[in-house]
């Protein structure tokens, strides 16, 4: 016999899965109201049916932006980290993925601007290290 926090558990479980399976139908229009409603599993869900409908997309502009794969993740998080805040500010709830492609781009953009103006991490001592190709030991002779 399963215990009573085990079954509400499970029926949990099984409506989260029907609201994803019934979300990834859903237009971008229906997905944003959905997510926006609450937080709740169905909320959840709407977000993460966005989230693998438009993430390549924004991975592929963030890379094509920065080039280095971690720069790049950084920025696809906070694409949709905008998604998160700014969702009450779209105006055509039907074009999610214009949107993310230019939040994508702009935070992108920033973040290369920031990398550029950053000091380099590693600079190279001007006196008193080691010698170009040697251990900085005496060479024998």
């Amino acid at each position: 016999m399963m215990a009573g926090g085990t079954s509400v558990t499970i029926l949990r479980d099984i409506q989260t899965l029907f609201d994803t399976g019934t979300a990834v139908g859903l237009s971008d229009r229906q997905l944003l109201e959905r997510f926006a409603a609450g937080r709740d599993a169905s909320s959840d869900a709407a977000f993460e049916v966005l989230v693998l409908r438009h993430g390549p997309m924004v991975l592929r502009v963030c890379r094509n932006v920065l080039g280095d794969r971690a720069d790049a993740e950084d920025a696809f998080q906070a694409t949709f980290l905008v998604l998160v805040r700014r969702r009450d500010s779209i105006r055509r709830l039907e074009s999610v993925g214009g949107w993310l492609y230019g939040v994508a781009c702009r935070v992108a953009a920033r973040a290369r601007v920031e990398a550029a103006l950053e000091p380099p991490k590693y600079q190279p001592r001007e006196s008193g290290g080691p010698r170009a190709g040697g251990s900085g030991a005496a060479e024998g002779g």
